[in-house]
């Protein structure tokens, strides 16, 4: 604790020297935001990260906004691609599930049994499992990353923060349509729109759609794009007091799925070569004889993912306080096959209810707003392994169900002229039961069962001060905690595990200065996550091989962000967003049973083997005593650098505006996103460690007067970086790395359609 009250001194003294020119600028030069917009300065931006409309340098957080036309050029089509203009965030995959982790926290997702480690929305709308988060990329309004534990107004699984999409609504009294097209190597082709048409003078409908087709990036076509999407969103408002949204939509993710590359890779090999192939196949065996593939026409890669999602929000604006209630469903049917030495097929089923319940209000003496929510998801679960050793086609099927209840309030307080206390809390209970069984279908019988229910309880709170240094400066600080409930593995008993939590200080200053044409956001944090899960492949008490989640211990991670956006002129914007992380696991043990690896495959020191039953040295995998059937080696992790946790990464671009005589701008900008060396996955050996990667990107694009339409040229990856964003080490053969692989380089046109105003 000594440590941490040091550490937090110190970042809120840097924080306010480094804010005190900025403030003097700032305080003589700022201009309201209307006037700085006319005369080409910094826009201002609004967003709803507490559940309220605000200017985001009015927000006493660490957020990251990135805008729809901005996601359009970067080519973000799906969650996995946000990392290329978020610092901190690296983000995996594992068949439909994604694996999104901001400063290290998050969640290996390995099916439906995981919860996320950072809470994603949609239009305020928790999405509650991994394979839920595809399809929604499409006439966006903006995309908001909030870094930090979100626990008091996002709740559960909330721990590293909160990624927000917000599409469109429908605007009353339009008649508008647009149109997007892309063509581009790997024969992409993505068609979106959207029509705006009003009903009346109270009332409006909007209508959009998404239709990628792309190729795979890797050698026998995986990793590829095929997406279908379309969305109706219906606004109705019979008095300046009321207003109804209702919402409704369809996606479905298909093609031959994203999958694995293999590291270390074969001498000679493109780094985009499948585990599939011939060559492949027999590098991998070398290694041992779980290694190949087992691969036939039979069980070829797939990806045939469902998703729909019904929701509705009622805002009624009151004289005290504005009322809003938000239903949701939400259903996904996502089925696949990937390979890595065992091939697995799979089938969840997910059928998701919510509803919130928020009162608030907004006044210069108090902003307040107080909550219910409840959440429950019931799914229904099939894995089968394809012909392939150790699980020869054995059945798993297992039915997860999870319910969470909370109530939450927050209020900003103000004191003085300038300054306002922050206070927030949440108290969540939630129970989570699990039913299933493996069963062989050579033996046509049950191996073994794996049934448990849990209940857990928390109290999330945050407390803070902001001060207003001039009407341009914000200096903020915060302490906040986040609470990710345990669940189960799907393995004999014993086979559940605890909730991680986290606790975060955070301090920042948010300025504008220069007649709005700077703006320089600073922060600093300091994290002590506890009890943190992981995955990793292991036996369970029967001698099961299994991926097994469980609490591995503590860390530390503390540094900065950095968001600088310059304007010198109209026509020219520079932007940097960096951060700096220092991780480390305070205390990190897991236990590999004997002749699973031999030797251990593993960075870490290793001691053992433990006979059943017999102490451990220190606590490992949430055990203090061997509890299986078999002697265990202790791997001891401490001091490694937290995986998935880059030292330095961010993005940097700059966009130049030319005008043209007849009124058009043809607009030229580059950017480049990078990452330091960090670890994919937890083994901690050669083959998981990832180096230093920059990835630049260019698009030059001209637009018509009034900006009526537009064709433009796009390049990404134009260096052909290659880097990874996760991993895992094969559950039966030392030292093979299964890795998702960014993608290459990629390449082509873009024209834009827009219609009525």
């Amino acid at each position: 604790m000594k440590d941490f009250s040091q550490t937090a001194s110190c970042i809120a003294i840097a924080l306010m020297g480094l804010s005190a020119p900025v403030a003097a600028s700032a305080q003589s030069t700022a201009q309201p935001a209307p006037e700085a917009e006319a005369s080409g300065g910094i826009a201002d931006i609004i967003v709803t990260a507490e559940r309220r409309e605000q200017n985001v340098q009015k927000a006493p957080l660490t957020i990251q906004v990135i805008g729809g036309d901005d996601l359009s050029k970067a080519g973000i089509t799906d969650t996995a691609s946000l990392q290329k203009m978020t610092s901190g965030l690296q983000i995996g995959a594992n068949g439909a599930s994604t694996q999104v982790f901001l400063r290290g926290v998050g969640s290996f997702a390995a099916g439906t049994l995981t919860s996320p480690g950072v809470a994603f929305n949609v239009d305020g709308i928790y999405v509650g499992r991994p394979e839920g988060t595809s399809g929604n990329f499409y006439d966006i309004a903006r995309v908001e990353v909030l870094k930090g534990p979100q626990g008091t107004l996002y709740g559960r699984n909330a721990t590293g923060g909160a990624i927000n999409v917000i599409t469109n609504e429908p605007r009353l009294g339009a008649r508008t349509a647009e149109m997007n097209f892309e063509g581009g190597n790997y024969n992409l082709l993505h068609a979106s729109g959207a029509v705006n048409l009003p009903i009346g003078d109270t009332a409006a409908i909007r209508g959009a759609f998404n239709i990628i087709n792309r190729d795979g990036y890797l050698s026998d076509g995986q990793n590829d794009d095929v997406q279908q999407a379309a969305r109706l969103r219906f606004k109705w408002e019979p008095s300046p007091d009321l207003t109804l949204l209702l919402n409704a939509d369809y996606s479905h993710v298909g093609g031959r799925g994203g999958d694995y590359v293999y590291l270390p890779r074969r001498p000679g090999a493109s780094p985009y070569e499948s585990m599939t192939t011939p060559e492949a196949n027999a590098y991998m065996h070398a290694f041992g004889p779980g290694g190949a593939v087992v691969y036939d026409a039979l069980n070829d890669n797939y990806s045939d993912t469902t998703l729909y999602n019904f929701s509705a929000q009622l805002d009624y604006r009151m004289p005290f306080a504005t009322l809003t209630i938000i239903p949701a469903y939400r259903y996904v049917d996502a089925n696949y096959i990937i390979h890595f030495t065992t091939t697995l097929e799979n089938r969840s089923v997910i059928k998701q209810k919510t509803l919130e319940v928020r009162l608030g209000n907004s006044s210069r003496a108090l902003t307040w707003v107080l909550g219910g929510y409840a959440y429950r998801d019931s799914s229904e679960n099939g894995t089968v392994s394809v012909r392939s050793a150790p699980f020869m086609d054995n059945l798993i099927t297992v039915t997860p169900k999870s319910t969470s209840y909370a109530a939450f309030g927050q209020a900003t307080l103000t004191l003085t002229d300038g300054l306002r206390l922050i206070g927030g809390l949440r108290y969540t209970h939630e129970k989570k039961s699990l039913y299933g069984n493996t069963f062989s279908r050579v033996s046509q019988s049950t191996l073994y069962r794996f049934d448990g229910e849990q209940s857990f309880n928390n109290v999330s709170y945050k407390v803070g001060a902001e001060f207003d240094l001039a009407p341009n400066s914000l200096l903020y600080a915060t302490y906040s905690t986040g609470y990710k409930s345990g669940g189960f593995s799907q393995i004999a008993a014993p086979n559940s595990y605890g909730a991680e939590k986290l606790r975060a200080f955070e301090a920042g200053v948010k300025n504008r200065f220069l007649n709005n044409r700077v703006q320089v956001n600073l922060s600093g944090f300091h994290w002590k996550y506890k009890d943190i899960q992981d995955s990793r492949p292991g036996f369970d008490s029967a001698g099961n091989l299994s991926l097994i989640t469980f609490n591995s211990g503590d860390a530390t991670i503390y540094g900065g962000t950095a968001d600088i956006v310059l304007k010198p002129t109209q026509a020219d914007t520079i932007s940097l967003s960096g951060e700096y992380a220092h991780s480390e696991y305070d205390q990190f043990a897991y236990l590999t049973p004997q002749g699973f690896f031999n030797p251990i495959s593993t960075g870490c020191a290793v001691s053992g083997p433990y006979a059943p039953g017999a102490a451990l040295p220190m606590r490992a995998s949430g055990q203090t005593v061997n509890g299986g059937p078999l002697p265990v080696f202790l791997s001891n992790c401490a001091g490694f650098q937290v995986a998935r946790v880059p030292k330095w990464s961010g993005t940097a671009a700059y966009a130049h505006d030319f005008t043209l005589a007849n009124g058009a701008t043809v607009t030229a900008d580059a950017s480049v996103n990078f990452a330091s060396a960090r670890w994919l996955t937890i083994d901690f050996i050669d083959a998981e460690r990832d180096g230093a990667y920059a990835v630049v990107n260019a698009n030059l694009t001209y637009s018509a007067p009034g900006d009526r339409w537009s064709v433009g040229l796009f390049g990404r990856n134009l260096n052909k970086a290659v880097y990874y964003t996760g991993g895992i080490q094969s559950g039966s053969v030392a030292g093979l790395v299964a890795a998702n692989i960014g993608a290459p380089r990629t390449y082509g046109i873009r024209a834009n359609f827009k219609f009525g105003g």
